[in-house]
């Protein structure tokens, strides 16, 4: 199957098909019911009556199975006439986006330059990324034509070795429609191991009724597989609460059980560790729920109660989709479910702030989406396996040195978090959204580390480090980003400046070839007289009057994509 066989696939012949099968249908309905109808005369008694009614009820069974099989076939059809339509069309929008920029399409997915382009058109990284999308479009098309029509082909199979049929007891409505659940097009699963550009495609190859039948039958295929528009990952991670609830507490009543059996409870067992991080789950998903409604237009584009010993999410507010400027906000130790509302408080507060500079340069057209992200596991100074320092404080001794002695789960989380940024950039409407990235403490090192990825090219703007103990990067090239888009914030008294003399996470970020920005307070360019932050927290949080602080202004303007607004 290639690109030409979905151009050259005859939908005419499907509908008209289709139709046929309508009629077919109708006409073993009309048969049915005179054999019905003749069988109940009242008058025709008598051993010859008797052995027509029996003849009929055979044809009548007969007919039955047949309105099986061809409900089925009809069902298929109309399913595959729907997809091919569908095909069609992304096809004919991939090769006409090709044409306009001087490529072509071959029929296998690649993609070439037409003749007479400039020579240098190759070093273009714009063209190259259209190239790419095209290439991935392209072959998700090939790979859904493919699974389309293995699906027909086995439906006709079926339907033609009489494999297809129905309880003898149904009528012929109801043979039909048993008939067509067996002829229903599956939807298929998206590529292993897939890019966020290779889960757009597949995503949009798809029709909608088989996108449905994902969210509803499948919705962990989609829920936290990067590159998948915002909403539908939503839906579908809202979707699995009940679920999730449910495998929760079954494993919960079992182990609660295993330790009441055990007459040395979990002395020798680690069911008593996995009893308390399971209870802790059960508590994340009572915040993720209350956050939700909360946050009715809010977005959960990450829902993961199961791969890690804690459990993660991001949540959305505005639509990352749409939005002209994306902020991703990454935080640091001691960072878990628990902390997100606080985080989408702050982040409704950077998002307002940001809306409002830009309506105060004239662009109040543009929208902002804020994005508070925990898909990694951050230290944590609680739960088993975890003791306290007596160090000054719990916080100040263990939270801080681990935050400077720990690069694992930093180095663990940060491809997740580039994977992240390149799935807002593929699954964005527009052809290059703004993206901020915000790290603050130990996640600001998370941040570093994923902005140095190895990929295709992060497609972050700006970054700011703030509360930072290290981003192993001397300037902003080492980070992938033009020269003057980065930007380092710390207060005099954060005590992460205690910690960051070790090196283990790279130079001083303040001494560092990153512009720093005040935190201190300020009168800034519109008027309003901010706040100083103090301590290692206070950045992004509003000060007593409701106005952010100097620090969250800058934020703000930055995410806004005016950073010549931002006090130095």
């Amino acid at each position: 199957m290639d690109l030409d066989d979905i151009a050259q696939w005859d939908t005419v012949a499907l509908e008209q098909l289709e139709q046929s099968l309508t009629s077919r249908l109708r006409a073993i309905a009309d048969v049915r019911r005179r054999l019905d109808d003749v069988g109940r005369l009242p008058q025709w008694r008598g051993e010859a009556a008797e052995a027509a009614r029996t003849q009929f009820q055979v044809i009548a069974d007969d007919l039955t199975h047949e309105s099986a099989a061809i409900g089925a076939v009809k069902q298929v059809a109309g399913e595959t006439l729907d997809a091919v339509v569908h095909l069609k069309k992304e096809l004919g929008r991939i090769r006409e986006s090709a044409a306009a920029s001087g490529m072509a399409v071959a029929r296998n997915g690649d993609v070439a330059d037409l003749p007479g382009q400039p020579e240098d058109a190759g070093a273009d990284a714009g063209r190259e990324r259209l190239r790419a999308e095209l290439r991935a479009a392209s072959r998700a098309l090939i790979r859904q034509a493919e699974d389309i029509d293995a699906d027909a082909a086995d439906v006709m199979k079926r339907a033609a070795s009489g494999d297809i049929g129905a309880p003898d007891s149904a009528d012929g409505n109801a043979a039909a429609a048993f008939g067509e659940r067996q002829g229903h097009l599956s939807a298929p699963a998206p590529p292993p191991g897939g890019s966020p550009l290779d889960n757009r495609e597949y995503w949009d190859a798809m029709p909608q009724q088989q996108r449905r039948e994902v969210i509803e039958q499948h919705p962990e295929w989609v829920g936290n597989r990067d590159g998948i528009p915002a909403g539908v990952r939503h839906e579908a991670n809202v979707g699995r609460f009940d679920d999730e609830r449910t495998r929760l507490e079954t494993e919960r009543d079992q182990l609660r059980a295993d330790l009441d059996d055990n007459m040395f409870g979990g002395l020798f067992t680690a069911d008593d560790a996995e009893l308390w991080y399971v209870e802790q789950k059960l508590e994340d998903l009572d915040d993720l729920e209350k956050l939700v409604s909360e946050y009715p237009d809010g977005k959960l584009m990450l829902f993961d109660l199961q791969s890690g010993e804690r459990g993660m999410a991001a949540f959305a507010l505005g639509d990352p989709d749409t939005a002209d400027h994306v902020s991703v906000t990454t935080p640091g130790v001691n960072t878990t479910i628990s902390s997100l509302e606080g985080m989408t408080e702050e982040g409704k507060a950077l998002k307002a702030e940001a809306e409002r500079q830009l309506d105060n340069a004239g662009r109040g057209n543009e929208t902002v989406a804020t994005i508070a992200w925990l898909g990694y596991q951050p230290p944590t100074s609680s739960g088993p396996g975890n003791y306290d320092v007596p160090f000054i404080d719990q916080d100040l001794g263990r939270g801080w040195l681990i935050d400077s002695w720990q690069s694992d789960r930093a180095v663990a989380g940060a491809p997740k978090l580039a994977s992240f940024y390149e799935g807002i950039d593929v699954a964005s409407h527009k052809a290059d959204p703004h993206i901020t990235a915000l790290g603050h403490s130990y996640g600001s090192y998370t941040q570093a580390l994923a902005l140095q990825d190895p990929g295709p090219g992060q497609p972050v703007d700006h970054a700011v480090f703030y509360g930072s103990p290290g981003i192993n990067a001397n300037d902003e090239p080492d980070l992938g980003l033009v020269q003057g888009h980065g930007f380092v914030m710390r207060a005099h008294d954060d005590p992460i400046s205690v910690v960051d003399g070790f090196g283990r996470l790279g130079p001083d970020p303040v001494q560092t070839g990153l512009e720093q920005l005040s935190v201190r307070e300020a009168t800034t360019p519109d008027g309003v007289l901010r706040e100083d932050a103090n301590g290692h927290s206070e950045y992004p949080r509003p000060s007593g009057n409701g106005e952010l602080r100097t620090s969250g202004y800058n934020m703000a303007v930055i995410v806004a994509g005016l950073p010549e607004l931002a006090v130095r």
